[in-house]
């Protein structure tokens, strides 16, 4: 075997174990909920909330963003604010059940 192979053999095993940390981004407990951008509400402060919650044990249907939320857009980290300018698109949020905070909305 050459060293390119070898190179490329580690460098690849090297990127899909980088690729894996992205999904786990989130802290448990946590559910993950599919809805349109449309019903996330942003003020200007990054603040917020995700109207329409349905999942399954939760007596609520919203969910606040804090501070603290964060956006992704295809895995890379992006500002929150960049959901509003999504169009009836869906995104994926990550909030906690406790305490109804978004920890993650992607798309």
């Amino acid at each position: 075997m050459n060293i390119h192979r070898i190179v490329a053999r580690y460098v690849l095993m090297l990127l899909l174990m980088l690729s894996g940390f992205n999904a786990y981004a989130e802290k448990w407990p946590f559910v993950s909920v599919a809805i349109s951008s449309n019903k996330v509400m942003l003020a200007k402060d990054g603040t917020g909330i995700v109207k329409g919650i349905k999942c399954k044990g939760c007596d609520f249907n919203f969910v606040k963003i804090t501070p603290a939320s964060k956006a992704t857009n295809q895995g890379v980290e992006v500002s929150i604010m960049e959901v509003r300018e999504l169009n009836s698109k869906v995104v994926m949020v990550s909030f906690t059940p406790a305490t109804r905070e978004v920890q993650y909305i992607r798309w």
